[in-house]
């Protein structure tokens, strides 16, 4: 494996030929491919572990050769697990579909064909769109994704609906509220299903927290502050739910309806969210250009409706593109994060009952209006 990684490094530090990293990407491919087919039809094993390991060391070794050294360390951090967990993700691939597996391998051999070759320099009028940088943060953001899919597949509802929350909110909490609400009103459990919703929100504004660990500079840990506040708020009102629960009959450790999530590491997902994230990034850099802060702010709010990794990734970005300064940037991921929280009461009001409406929406509007209190006294 260490000679992979030096391998994919080495191929990237001849300028003189550009299109050796995809040859040699090629070639190591191709042979894992050989050695999968052996292994399954001449010695009978099962598992693909070895031959995404192969993979995912030679696109490391890329990374590295390419100076992206904290995605290199994430993957790192990602591939000891894998070799780390190997029974368990052997248990975990019988649970996912032809599609996913053929998604997932196709968006690896995508990435490690196409990155290499990819403009490293602004190609459009604004100077906002560095297509090497933006799927760089869509593999990213497929992986943090994937993550939590991994899980919610794995472990199912063995831990009900609090396990739920938490692992369905990783790879997205607007779906976690949609299903919860939809099963409350098959279930009446109002206080069960609306701390499941506040516990995917929670953990929505935690992976606001590690985005801006991962991607910001200094100046974001004071405002940190603000969605670790909102995070811990709506986990002591979903808790406060859960504990108000009088039912014993149906605890809310039961097993619930499993939440309907498509894997985010296949290359429709992520060519989505790449659109959404590249629109965000117009948006932004044409907002401040055109309307300075307020149309900053305009496009932030818009933008948290649908999506809030998009807008804290673009905000960041354009901060490191001299399009936006700090101050202005967090300030616009913060809008977005209201508005993302905010939004949620309008899908348990078209979808959820009156019971979980009520205490959503009040639960909700506490949590914003902490959030708020704490960006003003930071």
């Amino acid at each position: 494996m260490t000679l992979l990684c030096l391998l994919g490094a080495l191929s990237t530090i001849f300028p003189q030929f550009p299109y050796l990293p995809i040859i040699l990407f090629g070639a190591v491919t191709a042979l894992v491919v050989i050695g999968h087919a052996h292994g399954n039809f001449v010695m009978q094993r099962i598992g693909m572990t070895s031959e995404l390991s192969a993979l995912l060391t030679f696109f490391i070794g890329l990374l590295i050769g390419f100076e992206q050294q904290t995605l290199a360390i994430l993957l790192t951090v990602f591939l000891g697990g894998i070799n780390a967990f190997r029974d368990t993700l052997h248990k975990f691939a019988k649970t996912l579909q032809i599609h996913e597996w053929m998604g997932m391998l196709q968006l690896l051999a995508l990435s490690g064909a196409v990155l290499p070759f990819l403009p490293r320099e602004a190609i459009d009028p604004w100077g906002v769109f560095v297509p090497f940088h933006v799927w760089l943060l869509i593999i990213l953001i497929s992986g943090i994704g994937f993550f939590g899919y991994f899980l919610i597949k794995y472990l199912g509802a063995q831990g009900g609906i609090p396990l739920t929350g938490f692992l369905g909110g990783i790879v997205s909490s607007t779906a976690v509220t949609i299903s919860m609400a939809t099963r409350s009103r098959e279930a009446d459990l109002p206080n069960i299903f609306a701390g499941g919703v506040l516990i995917a929100l929670a953990t929505m504004q935690l992976r606001v927290v590690v985005e801006i660990l991962i991607l910001g500079s200094e100046v974001a840990l004071s405002f940190l502050m603000i969605p670790i506040i909102m995070s811990v708020a709506s986990s002591a009102l979903a808790m406060y739910f859960f504990w108000k629960s009088k039912s014993k009959k149906t605890p809310f450790f039961q097993r619930p309806e499993r939440v309907k999530l498509t894997s985010p590491f296949e290359i429709i997902p992520a060519l989505k969210f790449g659109l959404v994230f590249v629109a965000v990034l117009f948006m932004l850099a044409i907002g401040q250009r055109y309307f300075g802060d307020s149309g900053v702010y305009v496009a932030a709010f818009l933008s948290g409706v649908v999506d809030i990794d998009a807008i804290v990734l673009s905000s960041l970005e354009s901060v490191k593109l001299g399009e936006l300064t700090s101050s202005v940037a967090y300030n616009a991921i913060a809008v977005a994060l209201f508005t993302n929280t905010l939004v949620k009461v309008g899908y348990v009001g078209i979808m959820g009952s009156k019971g979980v409406f009520r205490k959503v929406s009040f639960a909700t509007v506490i949590v914003t209006l902490v959030g708020i209190g704490a960006f003003l006294l930071t």
